[in-house]
């Protein structure tokens, strides 16, 4: 049963479908929407909750997340036991977000035609046995080194689809004057669980095996695909379902290239993400190279696997509990927070040094974390919010082949040479972007 908020916290809720034009003046589709009665404008933490439907959601979302971060620990760590090769460390992650290189603007304007819910719960209904597959492969060692990469394109496929229809469906269930709150939190979520996915997988494998690490991915799964589908009854029941024209996929693809083009904030703000994703989030396969390193056994590997998310779990949470004016700037300076961090990682000599430099770049990970899906969803239409994920869903697949050029430095100059390089690069086309495309500067 949904918690009643307090009397002067009413959300009143109510659905709609919106049928609007593109710029060519064909029609644009856009999901079903939800949004607060326009007399209920309190955008506090306790109305959030408030809104029916909104913690499944949350916590669906959450699980979902963890497997992703649990499995790429997981398969990372295992390569480092089959191969003592830095570049196929890369590789595993390069295959887990190819798919938003690959297919980001397709599933962004897929995204705005159809029921988000269902494709979330079809793509969690495919995951599952691809899950229990793995497992088996795993738990009876006949699991082979080229078997990690198609299962890590899987678990990419689940990150696209979170990312281009999840998300949305979240900004729908709360409405814009929630959406803020709601979105940075999901984004401390989203840290917390690459927290728990690291920890658990390293603190399984430390005790159980790594089977067990494994055997989480297809639970999770299974629980988040429940709650989702316990969420979906809920808002099914506020307003029967109405039928809406379709509109051509090409169509849409070309809308979002139109929307990149009219929307100068919108393309400052990609730029700045995928220099981020080309030069600071590629490190994280890595991790247990560096982890060997200092000695360190696979509970300590998994532990500074998820420093930086634990640091932008709080930095995140500090910024949904109060209202962000200059957006943009936490956005910017955050990633560029996160850069700096990953260089003195790179250039720590002992383990707890390593540790403090990744709290840093995690403080930086959570500004920008926390700002990116309010800033690219607000930057776009009603009609568009699905294309705006595609958008940058494209722009976060600059993330494999940062992984490709980090893995081969790797194992050209070593890990450490090869991060410091990288933290470089990125603080340089950072500052060179915002001087030529500053417009998300101006975001409040």
């Amino acid at each position: 049963m949904a918690q009643t908020p307090p009397r002067d916290a009413v959300v009143v809720c109510y659905r709609r479908r919106i049928q609007a034009t593109d710029a060519r003046g064909g029609p644009a589709l856009h999901a079903v929407a939800q949004q607060p009665h326009p007399k209920a404008a309190d955008s506090s933490l306790a109305a959030l909750l408030a809104v029916p439907g909104f913690k499944s959601l949350f916590v669906s979302t959450w699980l979902w997340h963890t497997t992703r971060w649990c499995g790429l620990f997981s398969s990372s760590y295992l390569i480092t036991r089959l191969a003592d090769a830095p570049f196929l460390n890369q590789l595993v992650g390069a295959f887990v977000f190819a798919p938003m290189l690959i297919g980001g603007m397709a599933a962004g304007a897929f995204s705005d035609q159809v029921d988000r819910r269902r494709i979330v719960l079809g793509t969690q209904a495919a995951l599952i046995p691809v899950s229990v597959g793995m497992f088996v492969l795993v738990q009876t060692d006949t699991v082979r080194v080229w078997m990690l990469f198609p299962f890590m394109f899987s678990l990419g496929l689940g990150g696209l689809v979170n990312l281009t229809a999840q998300r949305p469906l979240i900004y729908e269930t709360v409405g814009p004057v929630l959406a803020p709150r709601a979105l940075a939190l999901e984004t401390v979520g989203a840290a917390a669980a690459s927290i728990t996915g690291s920890l658990l997988a390293g603190t399984m494998i430390e005790l159980i095996g790594i089977g067990a690490a494994f055997a989480y991915l297809m639970v999770a799964l299974t629980v988040s695909a429940l709650l989702l589908y316990r969420v979906r009854h809920i808002v099914d029941s506020r307003a029967p379902m109405q039928s809406m024209p379709s509109v051509p996929l090409s169509e849409t693809m070309q809308s979002s290239v139109r929307l990149l083009r009219r929307s100068p904030s919108l393309a400052s703000l990609l730029g700045v993400t995928v220099v981020v994703n080309l030069c600071y989030f590629s490190f994280v396969p890595l991790v247990p190279v560096m982890a060997q390193r200092f000695d360190a056994n696979a509970f300590m590997a998994g532990a500074l696997g998820a420093t930086a998310g634990c640091s932008q779990m709080v930095v995140g949470l500090f910024l949904s509990s109060r209202g962000v004016a200059r957006r943009g700037h936490v956005y910017v300076g955050g990633s560029a927070v996160a850069l700096a961090g990953l260089g003195l990682f790179a250039l720590a000599p002992y383990f707890g040094l390593a540790f403090v430099a990744l709290l840093l770049a995690g403080a930086g990970q959570g500004g920008f974390g926390s700002m990116q899906s309010v800033l690219t969803i607000e930057s776009a239409g009603h009609t568009e919010r699905g294309a705006a994920q595609g958008l940058l869903s494209t722009a976060i697949g600059a993330m494999p082949l940062g992984m490709l050029l980090l893995g081969a430095s790797a194992q050209l100059f070593g890990p450490r040479v090869a991060i410091l390089l990288s933290s470089a690069m990125g603080l340089t086309l950072l500052a060179a972007w915002m001087t030529w495309r500053p417009q998300v500067l101006t975001k409040g």
